[in-house]
C-alpha cells in the first residue's frame, strides 16, 4: 500500500489582536468601561470623547449633583489608569484623512450642568468618617507620644470593625512596648460604638456587655454563654447549652433573646447605619448598562452608554503643521520654496510624524469600533432576553421561564461565548425600580429560591422544616427535587439549616 499526501481543506479561526480587545472590552463592568475610556482619551491625542452627564441609575440628564427625578447624588468617578492600553499591532492603516464623528443623541444639558454653586445638595457638609471619629476621640484619652500607635490600630480596623493584626505586631512595626500599645487599645476599646477595636466576635459581644452592666444588669446566664458556648449559640443550640450548663432551656432562649436584641457583632455596621456613611473602601456603585423601559409598544431597551459618550475622532492637532483634510487637496497640490513662516507652516509634516498621526487615527478608530461593537452586542442580546421574559417582567420572579445563553446565541447567530461576556458583569434596571443583574435572566433557580424563601419564612418557630420536608412539599407542587439540590439553594440565600435557624 502505497501512501500519499492528499491536500485539505480546512477552516481555522485566527485569534488576532483585535478579536482578543473587541472581546475584553465587550466583557468589561460599566465602571471598568468607564476608566478604560478616560485611558485611552489621555493617552490617544487623536480620541476626543464628550461626555453627557446624566443619573447613572435612571438616565436622566441631570443639573449640578444630583439626579431630579431619583434624588440620588451623582458620584464622581475620577479616571483611574487601571487597564491596559488597546494599540493595534498590525501595520499602520494609511486612513482617509477626515473628521469621522460618531453621533450619539444628544438631549442639550451639557451646556447648563457645569453650574454647581447653586446646588443646595453641595453646600451640605458630609460627616467625617469613622476612621476619623475615631482618632478624634482617642485624641482626648492618650498622649501625643501615643498618637502613631492610636493610627495604627484605627488603621488596621477592617470593615467589620475588628482589629486585624495583634498589640504584639504593631508594638514591633514601630518599636514601641507592648504595654503602650495594650493602653491604647484599652483606651479604644472605651468608644463608641461599643466593641469596636475587638479581636473577635466574643470579645467584641463582652466589651459591649460590660458597658451595659454598668448600666443595668443583663439575663444572669449571658456572659456565660457568650465566654463559653458562644459556637453553640451560632447553631442555636439551646438544649445542649441547657444540658451543660444544667438550667432549663427557657432561661437559655431568654440569655440568647437578651443577645440578640441587646448586643451588636458588628460594631462598625452600627456607625455607618446611624451616619449613613458607606462602609470601609469607600462608595461602592453599581450602575445599570441597559435601562428597560415600559413603552408604548410593549419593553423597550436603553442603553446607558450610549446616552453617555459621544467620540470623535481628530484628523489634525494642533501646531501639527498638518492641514484640514477637506483642503488637503488644494493645499498640498501646491509647492514652494518659500521662507514664509506661514507658507511653511502649510508644508506637510514629517514623514515621523505623519506616522505618528496615523497610528493613533488607527488605534482611535479601532477602540470606538470596538465600543460600537460592544453596544450592538449589548443591545441584540438584551432586547431578546426581554421579549422572552415578558411575564418577568409583568408579574414577578416567579414568572421566569428557563432560558439558556446557547438559546440567546443561536438566535442571534453569536458563539455562545460572547453572549456569555455580553451578560457578565452586566446589570439591568427592571421597569418596577429593581436593579437586576443580567446573568440572572439565565437562572433557572431563582424561581425555586424564592419559593423555598417563602416557606421558610412562613414555617412554625417550633418546628423548623428540614431539607427532607422542603424537598416533600415541593414534590407536591410538581417540583421534585433532591435534597442536597434543596440544601444547594438554601446554602445560596444564605439561610441555615433546621436547627441553625
Amino acid at each position: 500500500m502505497r501512501l500519499e499526501q492528499t491536500p485539505r481543506q480546512d477552516q481555522t479561526l485566527r485569534v488576532t489582536a483585535r478579536l482578543v480587545t473587541s472581546s475584553t472590552i465587550l466583557h468589561l463592568s460599566a465602571d471598568e468601561m468607564e476608566r478604560t475610556i478616560n485611558l485611552e482619551q489621555t493617552e490617544n491625542p487623536a480620541l476626543e470623547v464628550k461626555e453627557q452627564r446624566i443619573c447613572l441609575f435612571c438616565s436622566t440628564a441631570i443639573y449640578g449633583q444630583s439626579c431630579t427625578v431619583c434624588g440620588r447624588l451623582t458620584p464622581n468617578t475620577p479616571p483611574s489608569a487601571a487597564l491596559a492600553t488597546y494599540s493595534d499591532a498590525s501595520t499602520p492603516v494609511q486612513w482617509e484623512q477626515q473628521q469621522i464623528c460618531f453621533d450619539i443623541d444628544n438631549y442639550s444639558f451639557t451646556e447648563a450642568d457645569s453650574d454647581d454653586s447653586f446646588d443646595p445638595l453641595a453646600l451640605i457638609a458630609t460627616r467625617e468618617s469613622l476612621t476619623e471619629d475615631l482618632l478624634q476621640q482617642l485624641e482626648t484619652l492618650i498622649t501625643p507620644d501615643d498618637a502613631s500607635i492610636a493610627e495604627q490600630l484605627v488603621g488596621n480596623l477592617n470593615e467589620r470593625g475588628y482589629l486585624e493584626v495583634s498589640a504584639h505586631e504593631i508594638a514591633e512595626l514601630i518599636e514601641v512596648p507592648l504595654a503602650r500599645v495594650n493602653h491604647v487599645l484599652s483606651q479604644l476599646h472605651t468608644l463608641e460604638p461599643l466593641g469596636i477595636g475587638a479581636r473577635d466576635l466574643r470579645e467584641c459581644l463582652l466589651i459591649q456587655l460590660a458597658a451595659i452592666e454598668e448600666i443595668s444588669p443583663p439575663h444572669p446566664l449571658v456572659y456565660t454563654v457568650i465566654d463559653r458556648y458562644l459556637e453553640h449559640l451560632g447553631r442555636n443550640q439551646f438544649a445542649e447549652i441547657a444540658r451543660l450548663l444544667k438550667v432549663p432551656e427557657r432561661e437559655v432562649r431568654l440569655a440568647s433573646s437578651y443577645i440578640r436584641t441587646m448586643l451588636h457583632p458588628y460594631p462598625a455596621h452600627i456607625y455607618h447605619a446611624t451616619s449613613n456613611e458607606p462602609l470601609a473602601g469607600g462608595t461602592h456603585y453599581i450602575h445599570p448598562d441597559i435601562i428597560i423601559r415600559r413603552g408604548d409598544n410593549g419593553f423597550e431597551v436603553e442603553l446607558m452608554e450610549e446616552k453617555r459618550y459621544n467620540f470623535t475622532i481628530e484628523a489634525e492637532y494642533p501646531h501639527s503643521g498638518r492641514p484640514r483634510a477637506e483642503k488637503a487637496s488644494a493645499s498640498t497640490a501646491r509647492t514652494t520654496t518659500s521662507t514664509d513662516p506661514t507658507v511653511l507652516q502649510q508644508q506637510p509634516p514629517q514623514p515621523e510624524i505623519q506616522q505618528y498621526l496615523c497610528q493613533n487615527q488607527s488605534r482611535a478608530r479601532f477602540f470606538v469600533d470596538c465600543i460600537q461593537r460592544r453596544w450592538r452586542t449589548l443591545r441584540r442580546v438584551a432586547e431578546i432576553v426581554v421579549n422572552f421574559q415578558q411575564e418577568f417582567l409583568e408579574k414577578g420572579v416567579r414568572s421566569l421561564r428557563p432560558l439558556t445563553r446557547a438559546q440567546v446565541a443561536a438566535e442571534l447567530n453569536l458563539d455562545e461565548g460572547t453572549v456569555s461576556r455580553a451578560t457578565a458583569y452586566k446589570y439591568a434596571l427592571l421597569p418596577n425600580g429593581r436593579l437586576f443583574p443580567m446573568a440572572d435572566f439565565f437562572d433557572g433557580s431563582l424561581k425555586i429560591k424564592d419559593m423555598l424563601r417563602e416557606l421558610i419564612q412562613a414555617e412554625d418557630p417550633k418546628h423548623r422544616l428540614s431539607d427532607e420536608e422542603l424537598a416533600r412539599i415541593l414534590a407536591a407542587q410538581q417540583i421534585p427535587l433532591a435534597r442536597r439540590t434543596i440544601t444547594k439553594y438554601r446554602e445560596e440565600m444564605g439561610i441555615g439549616s433546621s436547627r441553625e435557624r
